[in-house]
């Protein structure tokens, strides 16, 4: 009996020992093929945007060429924001990537809170794209950057606010405008299916592969915004973006583009060599003074900053005709002079003098505003014949005040050379 038990038991333990077996290599199997399914695809890295935030003073020609040649095809580069700021490294950037062959486009910061407001902007920004020389019609896309309400609850009227800044840009000769915004955003505080652009570029960062949600049309995504570069990690994160309707990468139009993976290369010409050349001063103190007049503040001298001065004045980029320009502003129910010179980054006493204010705490509604005064630079083209001094006595000023204008050295001109006189 015992031994009838015994051989039982045994029958049972080698039936439950085969099931187990079985079940551990179907488990090993289902893993080995379901596994691979769960693992998430990293979005492409088309192209980058960048604002000062990156690099105070703009990112070095260098750093262009390196993702350049690793495949990236484009950068979108902050250049304004409301009606009165200029990024200060926006001047840099557009020239260092335009150097190293990136498709360039350009974004302005929206702060719309009408439909003038938002025209206003639009001009600012026209303004600004010309002074860090930006071309309407070979480069990139122009972008309204819009994630802020600035206090506007209705989706109908932000979107109507959206619309006319894009209307602005294209009534000044932009053939190519586009919109940024968070998906959240944009599904929330926006009714997307009345903007007139589409295939928006959107943002949305997750964990897993996760796309925004588009209502008119897939555009762009920026999917990260803390990606670092493998070998560039000294220049910290960056936001990158994956680009599904082409409109940042493609260079159909975009002159100054070359093809993926194709770096442009300058040549060993410094700075300083090339004023040399044509007869300007090239000290320290003349540099600083021509940075200033194509948009690049907070000049040091460094690499950067020096190619795209180089770049600028080789390609014939002109500064901009004025250092200033004129802002208005409609005061409306509930605001005071102290708030409108924190919008616009003046004083009271700026504000007041501007426009003969006598008492700062009284303004009414209606009232129309100067936030900004205008001071523009007067310039002569040099033709056969010209001197110096007839041209100073012409304008009435002198010799001495042109040298320093246009940092000459000597009294050397030449045919066809643009001279401020004032």
């Amino acid at each position: 009996m015992t031994k009838l038990i015994k051989g039982r038991m045994d029958q049972i333990m080698k039936k439950m020992n085969k099931y187990l077996g079985t079940l551990v290599l179907s488990t090993i199997l289902a893993f080995s093929f379901v596994g691979p399914s769960f693992a998430a695809k990293q979005p492409d890295v088309d192209f980058i945007d960048v604002s000062h935030w990156n690099a105070e003073q703009g990112l070095p020609l260098s750093f262009y060429q390196t993702i350049k040649a690793s495949g990236v095809q484009g950068v979108v580069v902050k250049v304004s924001e409301s009606t009165s700021y200029l990024d200060p490294a926006a001047s840099v950037n557009v020239a260092n990537a335009k150097q190293a062959g990136l498709v360039t486009s350009a974004y302005h910061f929206g702060r719309l809170t009408s439909i003038s407001d938002a025209q206003s902007e639009a001009r600012w920004f026209d303004k600004s794209l010309q002074k860090v020389g930006f071309n309407k019609d070979t480069d990139g896309y122009v972008v309204l950057d819009l994630e802020a309400t600035s206090g506007v609850t209705d989706r109908a009227k932000l979107t109507q606010y959206a619309n006319a800044f894009v209307k602005q840009m294209q009534e000044l000769g932009y053939p190519r405008v586009d919109i940024y915004s968070g998906s959240h955003f944009y599904n929330s505080s926006l009714i997307p299916t009345i903007l007139i652009i589409n295939k928006p570029w959107l943002a949305r960062y997750s964990a897993s592969y996760q796309e925004p949600q588009w209502s008119n049309g897939k555009g762009a995504w920026q999917w990260s915004s803390t990606y670092v570069f493998p070998g560039l990690e000294q220049f910290g994160r960056f936001d990158v973006n994956d680009d599904f309707a082409g409109k940042y990468t493609s260079t159909v139009g975009v002159e100054s583009a070359t093809p993926t993976g194709e770096v442009k290369h300058i040549g060993s010409l410094s700075l300083v060599d090339y004023l040399k050349s044509v007869g300007k001063d090239a000290s320290f103190n003349a540099r600083k003074a021509l940075a200033a007049q194509y948009g690049i503040s907070n000049y040091t001298g460094s690499a950067a900053q020096n190619l795209a001065l180089l770049s600028k004045l080789k390609n014939g980029v002109q500064p901009t005709q004025s250092t200033s320009t004129t802002t208005t502003y409609t005061v409306k129910r509930g605001d005071t002079l102290s708030g409108i010179a924190a919008k616009y980054g003046t004083t009271v006493s700026n504000l007041a003098s501007l426009n003969n204010i006598k008492n700062v705490n009284r303004i009414y509604v209606g009232q129309v505003l100067k936030v900004s005064g205008s001071v523009s630079a007067t310039y002569h083209t040099v033709v056969r014949g010209d001197t110096l001094w007839e041209i100073a006595r012409d304008n009435s000023t002198t010799v001495a005040k042109l040298k320093s204008l246009n940092g000459l050295k000597s009294d050397l001109i030449y045919p066809g050379q643009k001279l401020r006189v004032r």
